[in-house]
């Protein structure tokens, strides 16, 4: 049987530094998108994904297991990065990794790269996107957070919140737009 995530907190104030490494693992991939998504930049997603886990480590007698701890989690991770952005002022630069999609489909080769070209587009013009909407955009829906966690995890109320992502998503068409007549 699978432990919880508060069994697990649980387990590592008790004292089990190894119960750590579960949560971890659990949220490892997600916590590391959400940064890379942040900072556009590998290295720089692989540190602050560290320095969350290290944050939550630290902070684990704050949380409060009545509550999902992947929010929690994503919020220290998105604060981190944030952080990060804000700090080095990172020079935005479109990522070059794909984000993990479902598995090829049976359209052939032809539509597979077409479909690839166009979510390389909307990766870039996302990195375009000031580092607040970019976390937004990333937490729903690349993350699948509901409006109300994507809230929590970044620590700004609901309105703001869908002020962000309508502000985003009409940033990204018009920048997906000028991309596309500069191609024609």
């Amino acid at each position: 049987m699978t432990r919880s995530d508060q069994d697990v907190v649980a387990s590592c104030l008790a004292g089990d530094a190894n119960a750590f490494s579960l949560l971890v693992e659990r949220y490892g991939g997600r916590v590391y998108n959400i940064a890379l998504r942040i900072t556009a930049d590998g290295d720089a997603a692989n540190d602050c994904a560290q320095e969350a886990f290290i944050r939550a480590y630290r902070a684990l007698h704050q949380y409060d297991a009545a509550l999902p701890f992947g929010p929690w989690l994503f919020r220290i991770a998105t604060n981190a990065s944030l952080n990060y952005v804000q700090r080095w002022h990172a020079h935005e630069s479109p990522v070059e990794e794909l984000p993990e999609s479902p598995e090829e489909s049976e359209e052939g080769p032809e539509a597979t790269a077409v479909r690839r070209e166009e979510l390389a587009e909307v990766v870039a013009a996302m990195a375009e996107l000031p580092p607040a909407y970019r976390a937004a955009l990333t937490l729903r829906h690349m993350q699948q957070l509901s409006y109300q966690e994507v809230a929590d995890t970044l620590g700004i109320p609901l309105g703001t919140v869908k002020t962000h992502l309508h502000r985003a998503r009409a940033a990204l068409r018009s920048r997906l737009a000028a991309r596309t007549k500069g191609r024609s």
